[in-house]
């Protein structure tokens, strides 16, 4: 909104007004509500899937194995204070020294992309990668959740 329009509104009453100066894509990216809703195409935010395992920086491996291994899960996502993603920690990988640190076992820099992006870019890059999965996070990297390739096909009506 401009500073005019706040301006506007803070005379008519409103006490929490705010000049969001990203605009409007970066709020969407970030999976923050609109008011109104496009009608548009199915996009990976619409299509979390809930039970991450969550590591922090300072973890170290053997309680991180032993948490993951309690959900059932295969992949543990590492995060800083701020909740940035670092890294992920898969398979074998948790078999290692259970003293080491998770940010020293981890692979660095996974990719990520914005809730706002299409189910059909995420089919489009997934599948012929090989990739069952890919993590989803806001404009300043912060872990949002996971979308799966098999949820997106699903959702679009995709044959796998």
């Amino acid at each position: 909104m401009s500073p005019r329009a706040a301006a506007r509104l803070e005379t008519l009453g409103f006490d929490k007004v705010y000049d969001y100066v990203s605009g409007k894509s970066d709020w969407i990216a970030a999976g923050l509500p609109t008011v109104r809703q496009s009608a548009g195409p199915p996009t990976a935010g619409g299509t979390l899937r809930a039970g991450d395992v969550i590591g922090h920086v300072g973890e170290r491996l053997g309680e991180a194995a032993r948490r993951v291994r309690a959900e059932g899960q295969d992949e543990l996502i590492v995060v800083d204070d701020r909740h940035v993603v670092l890294g992920r920690i898969r398979g074998a990988a948790f078999d290692g020294d259970p003293n080491a640190l998770i940010e020293d076992v981890m692979r660095p820099g996974p990719a990520t992309i914005r809730p706002d992006t299409p189910l059909e870019t995420v089919v489009a890059s997934l599948g012929p990668a090989g990739a069952a999965n890919t993590l989803v996070t806001d404009p300043d990297g912060r872990f949002i959740g996971t979308v799966y390739l098999e949820d997106a096909r699903t959702r679009l009506g995709h044959a796998h």
